[in-house]
């Protein structure tokens, strides 16, 4: 073929594919990538063949992707759009793989706890109880964590007050003080003020030269400024002998 002739043919591919690449851009322009919530979780199974057998991978995996999901197209999306049962899912199965690491639940109380829409929040707070109501190590964390929610933004002070009665009864003698305290404060926001005072001062009594002194303070300062008025303050002498 005469090198003219191929010059012209290559002429005419490279005008057909700039056709082509216009053509496509014309019509692809305005797309965008959409996001479609939370996908589906696998089962256990699932989850580990896909990091080949190996349980810790797919743990870690579950892990990134969650802190990930609707960063999609370089677009964000609201924690409001999520859905949060199937991010429940996502969350039980990574306890499967892994029920020791704190990572997933980290990512549920800290990063996804932070929803602005309380209604959403509780298949998180039920995986948080659940996960919380262990005795190994500070797995207790969780279980406060997910007391805060029902309490503060979810505004149940039942579940929370009767959550609260299991943290206070764990036995864990490294736990702090005020996972002790806590069914006392749920019932003062419930109005109860009577026996948020009971409570706190049994706790007083039986802590006895075993409570740090800013601990004792701290109790004492609650009862005569949170749950008694000023009248009853000054009458009451736990807190007219307080330091």
């Amino acid at each position: 073929m005469p090198a003219v002739s191929r010059h012209y043919s290559l002429y005419i591919l490279f005008t057909l594919v700039l056709a082509l690449h216009i053509g496509a851009w014309g019509q692809l322009r305005d797309a965008r990538a959409r996001w479609i919530n939370v996908p589906p979780a696998p089962s256990e199974a699932g989850a580990a063949l896909f990091a080949l057998g190996d349980a810790q991978l797919a743990y870690r995996g579950i892990g990134v992707m969650l802190q990930n999901l609707g960063d999609t197209g370089g677009m964000s999306s609201a924690f409001a759009r999520y859905d949060y049962d199937e991010l429940a899912h996502w969350f039980m199965l990574a306890d499967t793989l892994d029920s020791h690491a704190n990572f997933v639940p980290f990512l549920a109380a800290f990063y996804f706890g932070a929803a602005q829409t309380p209604d959403k929040l509780e298949p998180l707070t039920l995986y948080l109880h659940k996960i919380g109501s262990r005795t190994e190590g500070e797995k207790w964390r969780w279980l406060a964590h997910a007391i805060y929610l029902r309490r503060f933004k979810m505004n149940d002070l039942d579940t929370a007050y009767q959550w609260a009665q299991e943290l206070a009864t764990m036995d864990k003698p490294d736990m702090p003080y005020w996972t002790k305290q806590m069914p006392a404060f749920i019932l003062n926001a419930q109005g109860d003020k009577r026996a948020a005072y009971d409570i706190l001062v049994q706790m007083l009594k039986s802590g006895k030269g075993k409570m740090p002194r800013e601990e004792v303070n701290a109790i004492t300062a609650y009862i005569c400024d949170q749950i008694l008025d000023a009248t009853q303050a000054a009458n009451d002498s736990l807190c007219q002998s307080r330091e």
